[in-house]
């Protein structure tokens, strides 16, 4: 009996000191070594199929070679994502050879990580960390075992999440991926990167949305896409008319990759420019996003002085067309490690980004912050589990009403790589309530498109909220305004005489457009202007504080054209007695015209009288028809 165990035992230690020794390339057969070769070229051209077949082969000849085993492990982690087979082959090198590769147990950590095995995966990173390591390689073994207790609790507390794929239209067999939408999400702008082996090519395509439906994307056009060059990492701006993208190394590129744009003139866009220096630098600047008024500028840059990695950094556009340095968005969006494709919601305050040094999921997480009181960011979230995964998610639009969210995916209905995808947003991760104005701006007398300047401000305040440009070649305008609040309106062009309204966004629902079609009347004699935006106090001629906007705008005009002679127009309604109405209206006038004098225009080039109400521009009858009737015009008299 004593005599049996013994033997069994020496079997047993036999059979153990063989199953922990690997063999390595060169102790191995001819015969593995040939087909790990194989193997291995197949690997590097990305013929993943043919190089598991290979290497199992490679395998089958010599039970122990622990390169084979080592590479398939890697090939599942990074290129199949079968962590499964990946846990086992790496289980096995660390078996063989525990001192095969120095990052073997991190290698283990990150597929128990990916298979959901958190417990687990924490043991492998603790592994990790108890080797002689650079202080670098200790942090990110710190920040896994972090992700393992933050994991393990979000999968426990799930977000809801239902991925609609955004069909043939926009996803094919190539990598689709970091969507952006105009305001009205009636085009998506992507990146397709196709792969050859390891090589890769990125353009630009877009894809129109017609009656709910993708078209077939094409790309965005020759002016933008090169040959040589990558171009993706892009933004489109509200209105559709700015294409800001990424490309690299081009004869013209400041560190490498830089940030460059084009503007969309009718139909076709203009060759792509560098934006230069202070916004790109000779290290490397990507992911750009521009907010909905057009002047301020978010990106990512690996520049020094940064917490680490790429850093999220913005830039506003001055008066004098000239960015300002570059503003770190500090230590509450950014790590020491990589953070990356910011998106600033049209409401100004909600920024998503993608993180991979905030506690998450593992990998690339999504984020939001929203913009405090003082401008700081406030702490980021994590958009939760199953949004983010143990992969990586990189990317995140949301849309102008926050309901949707578009994304880039490997989901199990994928067409091929990662394809484009939408869900609907998390009521605690929406953003603030946002609409939009848009519609035409022609000339009066022929209907002919214009280009135009055109200001929106906060009625209240007489602030700027937003600025936006019509296009020349169609008309067409669109700006993104916070719903719930009233506006004034300023159009201005050379040669024109300048447009003026108000509105209010206060039964606009969120996401929902209000149209306003313009037309400028040029500068001549008899030519007439309301002025929408100059206010008195009830039954007075005091001006208010609002109204010193509008009439600096008509002060700029004058000055401008400094022949021009104008009449100042006091209007009432019908209500209450004439002689009332006349004194009210001239006194009204005149307090146009006095300001007008207070800040330099001569008396020579004005006049003012109040009409009362005997010439009504709509019917008393009705309240509102009353409300236009009341007004403050100018009449030009000479030129």
């Amino acid at each position: 009996m004593n005599k049996l165990f013994l033997a069994l035992a020496a079997i047993l230690i036999g059979v153990q000191s063989f199953s922990q020794t690997g063999v390595t390339y060169e102790h191995a057969k001819k015969r593995a070594q040939n087909h790990y070769d194989a193997g291995n070229t197949a690997y590097a051209f990305g013929r993943y199929v043919q190089a598991d077949s290979l290497l199992k082969i490679a395998i089958e000849s010599e039970k122990n070679f622990v390169d084979a085993h080592w590479l398939l492990g890697i090939m599942y982690l990074e290129n199949q994502r079968n962590y499964t087979g990946a846990v086992e082959e790496l289980k096995l090198v660390a078996q063989l050879k525990p001192d095969y590769q120095p990052d073997v147990n991190w290698q283990l950590g990150l597929a128990l990580f990916n298979k959901g095995d958190f417990d687990e995966a924490k043991k492998a990173f603790q592994a990790y960390r108890a080797q002689h390591l650079t202080p670098d390689r200790e942090k990110a073994a710190d920040n896994m075992i972090k992700n393992c207790d933050f994991a393990k609790d979000a999968v426990k507390h799930p977000v809801a999440f239902k991925p609609i794929n955004l069909g043939s239209g926009v996803n094919s067999p190539e990598d689709d991926l970091m969507p952006a939408l105009t305001a009205d999400e009636h085009w998506l702008y992507f990146t397709r990167l196709e792969r050859i082996g390891r090589a890769h090519d990125e353009n630009i395509f877009v894809s129109e949305n017609r009656n709910g439906q993708w078209s077939e994307a094409v790309p965005v056009s020759e002016r933008v896409n090169t040959l040589e060059f990558n171009e993706g990492a892009h933004c489109i701006s509200p209105s559709g008319k700015y294409l800001f993208f990424t490309s690299c190394d081009r004869p013209n590129s400041i560190g490498g990759c830089d940030i460059y744009f084009s503007k969309r003139d009718g139909n076709e866009w203009e060759p792509g420019k560098n934006l230069g220096p202070v916004i790109n630098t000779r290290a490397k600047e990507t992911q750009p996003y521009i907010t909905g008024d057009g002047r301020t500028l978010y990106f990512v840059s690996a520049r020094n002085g940064g917490y680490g990695g790429g850093d999220i950094y913005s830039s506003t556009l001055g008066d004098d067309g000239r960015w300002s340095e570059p503003k770190n968005l500090g230590p509450e969006i950014n790590t020491d490690q990589e953070e990356e494709r910011p998106f600033i919601h049209p409401d100004g305050y909600t920024l998503y980004f993608t993180s991979r040094g905030h506690e998450g999921m593992g990998g690339a997480d999504l984020f939001m912050s929203r913009r405090q009181a003082d401008g700081t960011w406030g702490k980021a979230i994590n958009l939760g589990y199953p949004i983010n995964t143990p992969g990586d998610e990189i990317g995140i639009y949301v849309t102008t009403d926050g309901h949707w969210a578009y994304f880039a995916s490997e989901q199990p209905d994928t067409r091929g790589g990662m394809d484009i995808y939408k869900f609907e947003m998390p009521e605690n991760l929406k953003p603030y309530p946002v609409s939009y104005v848009k519609g035409v701006v022609t000339d009066k007398d022929n209907g002919r498109p214009l280009a135009t300047k055109i200001q929106f401000f906060d009625l209240a305040s007489g602030v700027i909220y937003s600025t936006a440009s019509s296009d020349g070649k169609t008309g067409e305008y669109l700006a993104t305004l916070p719903t719930g609040k009233n506006y004034a309106c300023q159009i201005s062009k050379e040669g024109y005489l300048f447009y003026s309204a108000n509105f209010s966004l206060k039964d606009v629902k969120q996401g929902g457009a209000y149209i306003m079609d313009i037309q400028l009347e040029k500068i001549k004699v008899g030519s007439a202007v309301v002025l929408n935006n100059v206010f008195f106090e009830s039954n007075s001629y005091e001006l208010k504080n609002e109204s010193r906007t509008e009439l600096n705008t008509l002060i700029d005009l004058m000055t401008k054209n400094p022949t021009m002679k104008i009449e100042i127009g006091g209007h009432t309604d019908n209500s209450g007695l004439e002689k009332d109405n006349e004194a009210l209206s001239t006194n009204r006038a005149k307090s146009v015209n006095d300001y007008l004098v207070s800040k330099g225009i001569s008396q020579d080039r004005l006049t003012y009288k109040g009409y009362a109400a005997t010439k009504p521009i709509a019917d008393n009858k009705t309240a509102e028809g009353k409300a236009k009737n009341r007004r403050t015009e100018f009449i030009v008299t000479g030129i």
